[in-house]
């Protein structure tokens, strides 16, 4: 989903911010007004915005002052500023002071809605394709830095390890070929997995995350990605726990998806927790959703960390080990979104980690 552009409107006359608020407002839109030149700097540290209007004659600070320190710094120094005057057209000198202080335009009241109206919208979509352009952009830089950095790791096990197969003077017994061949297969399947993490990146990135909905049971497919972990945690030392309930959830959902989902979240729990740890999922009917909590006692998460966990490329557990793209949590979080439904994470240091799963069920 496309992000609301933003415009910022500058008068210290209320009626006329909330006149042009009318005016400008959409649903693809989000309007911040500010009733003076300091009130205004504030919010350009916050926000990012398409498009700014600012009036010429404001106490404290005029519309002018506003413009010139908003083009000597860099977070606001782009953003298109159109002067709105109560001035004659006929004097020169607003125009010339305002395509001085950077403006693109200089509209004098009583302004033409219609005329305002299509150049906001002009420079809204300009600020839509500029940002695709940066996500395309950031999106192939992503893609090489992944192909790059993170793929040569495996590539390069795969390589020495078959090189070391064809050569006889090695002489591997037949175990040690099927260790070889397991260690090939291992790379390889992280190679696949990377693959498609970059390819949901992109499609998330772009708004397109496939799903193909079918009639299917949540708690199947998530009693199945349980099993398939059974063998791992038990090899770890890890107490895994499945308590299903009597409840059968029934939805119209991607299987592949959810699956994808189920083994992430629960491959990250087997992952960073240690011998002795126990994990624990359980799933319950709650009116028309299945809830689905899928708990660790693992080492937590900072909080610090929290609120970021679901970024692409943020890895909060940065003391362990990096395999992969980073790019699990914000798939998964993906695939929740698409589905309709929420993913949640609660989390305490030393105490363990819980992610919460809410999926729409359907009623018949």
């Amino acid at each position: 989903m496309t992000d609301k552009v933003k415009c910022l409107l500058v008068d210290d006359v209320e009626e006329n911010l909330l006149a042009l608020e009318a005016l400008l407002a959409g649903e693809d839109r989000e309007i911040y007004k500010a009733t003076s030149g300091p009130q205004a700097l504030e919010l350009l540290l916050v926000h990012e915005f398409a498009l700014a209007l600012l009036d010429i004659r404001m106490p404290t600070m005029d519309g002018f002052e506003l413009a010139e320190l908003m083009r000597g710094t860099e977070r606001s120094k782009h953003i298109p500023i159109i002067f709105i005057t109560a001035q004659s057209p006929n004097e020169p000198l607003p125009m010339f002071r305002g395509y001085e202080s950077g403006a693109v335009d200089v509209l004098f009241k009583p302004i033409n809605t219609e005329i305002l109206r299509q150049k906001a919208a002009v420079f809204f979509e300009l600020h839509r394709q500029r940002e695709e352009l940066r996500q395309a952009v950031q999106s192939r830089e992503d893609v090489l830095a992944i192909v790059s950095h993170d793929m040569r790791t495996p590539l390069s096990v795969v390589h020495t390890t078959t090189s070391m197969l064809l050569n006889p003077k090695y002489k591997l017994t037949p175990e040690q070929v099927r260790e070889q061949h397991e260690r090939i297969r291992r790379n390889v399947d992280l190679m696949n997995r990377m693959i498609g993490d970059l390819m949901d990146m992109v499609h998330l990135r772009s708004g397109k995350l496939s799903i193909n909905p079918k009639p299917m049971v949540v708690n199947d497919v998530l009693r199945e990605a349980i099993t398939a972990h059974e063998a791992p945690a038990r090899d770890k030392g890890l107490q895994l726990s499945y308590d299903a309930g009597n409840d059968v959830m029934r939805a119209e959902a991607d299987r592949a998806r959810l699956m994808q989902l189920f083994q992430n979240l629960l491959g990250n729990a087997v992952k960073f927790t240690k011998a002795g740890d126990s994990i624990n999922v359980c799933s319950r009917t709650r009116g028309n959703h299945a809830q689905i909590e899928i708990a660790d006692s693992g080492p937590g998460i900072a909080p610090d960390d929290l609120p970021h966990i679901f970024d692409p490329y943020y890895s909060a557990s940065k003391k362990h080990q990096k395999t992969g793209t980073g790019l699990g949590l914000y798939i998964a979080k993906g695939i929740v979104d698409a589905h309709g439904g929420t993913i949640r994470c609660v989390s305490e240091p030393g105490v363990g980690t819980t992610f919460n799963i809410t999926l729409p069920l359907t009623t018949h």
